[in-house]
């Protein structure tokens, strides 16, 4: 007889079954210890429910990835309705992103944002049902091809990784790799511990004749440490040590195969610019854009500074100086590969053959170096009105921008390149003295490269270089 003073408790649904299957285990089992084959048996129950869940929550996505356009419409209407919470035909800020995120498909903070801006048509911070469905739908197919393209590099690299592991480093298979590895710490494991200190380590790496430059030892030394004793076992390192190369000649290999077309090269430069581009606004400033191609050239292709600058050219900013860097890596991208592609070698060197044959092929805008210098000279001068010899940023900019009405005549992919040219010191000065001639050096190698691109590949001028297959 329970009393009416005595707390109400309320079995939770499917409780009994779940203590009368418990019990099952526990009599099958006969556990030395219940308390631990309690905790070890609900823990796992408890993984293998979420493992269910998540790939419902696979099975939901998948669902949607694999509907017609009529059922997405649906779909999405239904979206709408449910999360239109005051019924007012429209969603607010705060509604668009629940939707976003109820709708499982995984967007970041940051895509969410560009795609609010790309749907807010009226700019009034609401999106209308006649908004938000073609959105959606476009949306889901986006991510449906993302999907693909992110199982076809996968494909890729994991090829890729195989064939790498093959022939690893410089020819050596992985057991001779091991073997290798293994003697040079049985000789330098004196006390035969089977442990060396980083820094007799790195010697070992140095003297072992592997071939292994500074970034590849540092590579292994920083994830060989497991246990963070500052020494390294032959126990510790063997194990991370041919994949931790594998992955790094495999990104090798990839990086190579990207300067084998131009789609490989603009997607090297997206991911580069996508990388600055914080607020996902498309656009970047005019130094950004340059410090990204200087960074994907560093790491890729290795142009000089010149090359650089007869790229940026082409870069078109707006009257804000900014660069829709989409647009621009197209154009980026051809002219990158008819710079590094083997095969566009010949005809680049025939053309700059050709073109020291052409009456007046030193002189630039039909003047000479001297000329040219003193014009550009005097007119940096014009602008310094206390004398000091320097300008500020945006001194210099209006010079240049005035050169092309001046005595020079300069055209805008020239202005452009010119002010991509322009580093400010720390005090946001320049000193356009020393300037003058490494733009005139900018000058005449950008009119060669603009020479060599509509002789060598006039062909290819409306779509750029034609990419291998």
């Amino acid at each position: 007889m329970s009393s009416r003073y005595q707390k109400q408790f309320t079995i939770p649904e499917g409780f009994p079954q779940l203590l009368k299957t418990f019990s099952r285990e526990v009599l099958r089992c006969q556990p030395a210890n219940i308390y631990k084959f309690g905790a070890r048996y609900f823990a796992q129950l408890v993984e293998a429910r979420q493992a269910e869940a998540e790939e419902a929550m696979r099975a939901e996505e998948q669902s949607i990835f694999d509907m017609t356009v009529d059922e997405l419409q649906d779909f999405c209407l239904d979206l709408f309705i449910e999360f239109d919470m005051d019924q007012n035909g429209y969603l607010d800020r705060k509604e668009f992103k629940a939707v976003m995120k109820s709708a499982k498909l995984g967007l970041t903070n940051k895509e969410i944002r560009k795609i609010m801006a790309e749907a807010d048509e009226d700019g009034n911070g609401r999106i209308e049902y006649r908004e938000f469905v073609p959105l959606m739908v476009d949306i889901i197919h986006s991510l449906k091809a993302k999907e693909e393209a992110l199982a076809t590099q996968e494909a890729t690299d994991q090829k890729t990784r195989e064939e790498v592991e093959m022939h690893l480093l410089h020819g050596l298979p992985r057991e001779e790799l091991e073997a290798m590895m293994k003697g040079v710490f049985e000789m330098a494991d004196a006390d035969g511990n089977g442990t060396l200190s980083q820094a007799e380590f790195k010697e070992c790496l140095k003297s072992a004749e592997l071939g292994l430059t500074r970034k590849e030892i540092n590579l292994l030394l920083s994830e060989c440490d497991i246990d963070g004793d500052g020494r390294v076992s032959y126990t510790e390192f063997l194990p991370l040590c041919f994949n931790v190369l594998v992955e790094r000649f495999k990104e090798q290999v990839i990086s190579n195969q990207a300067l084998q077309s131009t789609d490989g090269l603009q997607q090297a430069l997206l991911q580069e610019f996508e990388t600055q581009d914080l607020v996902g606004a498309g656009v970047l400033s005019v130094s950004k854009v340059k410090k990204c191609l200087a960074s994907v050239s560093s790491e890729l292709i290795g142009l000089t500074r010149l090359q650089i600058l007869s790229i940026m050219s082409e870069a078109a900013p707006d009257p804000d100086s900014n660069v829709d860097y989409v647009k621009f890596s197209v154009t980026a991208a051809n002219m990158i590969y008819t710079m590094v592609d083997l095969d566009s070698q010949t005809q680049r060197v025939n053309a700059i053959n050709q073109m020291a044959l052409t009456e007046g092929a030193d002189l630039l805008h039909g003047l000479n170096s001297e000329t040219v210098k003193q014009v550009m000279l005097a007119a940096f001068k014009e602008a310094d009105v206390d004398n000091s010899g320097a300008l500020n940023h945006t001194e210099i900019l209006d010079v240049l921008q005035a050169m092309g009405a001046g005595e020079l005549q300069l055209q805008g992919y020239e202005v452009n390149s010119l002010i991509a040219a322009v580093d400010a010191d720390e005090d946001g000065e320049v000193q356009y003295g020393e300037l003058v001639d490494f733009m005139y050096d900018v000058l005449t190698h950008l009119n060669r490269e603009k020479f060599v691109q509509e002789l060598a590949f006039d062909e290819n001028k409306e779509g750029g270089a034609e990419a291998k297959e």
